[in-house]
């Protein structure tokens, strides 16, 4: 019996460190890619858009839900957008597809987006991204970026 309980606990502290390891693995997940993919208007002031997030994941599954923000173009906020979730597959490197929408903001016009697609540089952008990640066992943070600069993830 004593033999027994040696050989459970034995396999308890085995199962934890793996698993805390796994967890130390999640600050090693890298953005490996960033493109957009196509992009179909929806109205005067929205879009649709298919975006490949390349993903280099060490790490156990999660999932990315409830994904929303905000474009800024030289600090002026311009776009809203949200996505569908995606799910990360464990200990690979593979590109996502990500399903977005895009709303401009009421206070920015039609006139101001033309003159902006002739001539614009992509370090004039930044974005605010908040998203939850969620385990496979349900446990889940809300995450939130601010003033990420789009030329540096784009590249």
């Amino acid at each position: 019996m004593k033999r027994k309980i040696e050989i459970l606990l034995l396999a308890l502290v085995i199962l934890l460190t793996s698993g805390c390891n796994s967890i130390q693995k999640l600050k090693n997940i890298r953005v490996t890619s960033a493109t957009i993919d196509s992009v179909t208007p929806t109205g005067f002031r929205s879009l649709d858009a298919k975006l490949l997030i390349g993903l280099d994941n060490p790490a156990m599954q999660f999932t990315i839900e409830d994904i929303s923000g905000v474009l800024y173009y030289k600090a002026k906020p311009y776009v809203d957008f949200s996505a569908e979730p995606v799910t990360v597959k464990a200990k690979t490197a593979a590109v996502y597809e990500l399903n977005a929408s895009a709303f401009l903001k009421p206070e920015v016009t039609l006139l101001e987006v033309m003159r902006l697609a002739k001539n614009y540089d992509l370090a004039d952008f930044t974005i605010d991204i908040n998203a939850t990640v969620k385990l496979r066992s349900g446990v889940g943070k809300a995450l939130t970026f601010k003033d990420m600069n789009l030329k540096d993830l784009m590249e």
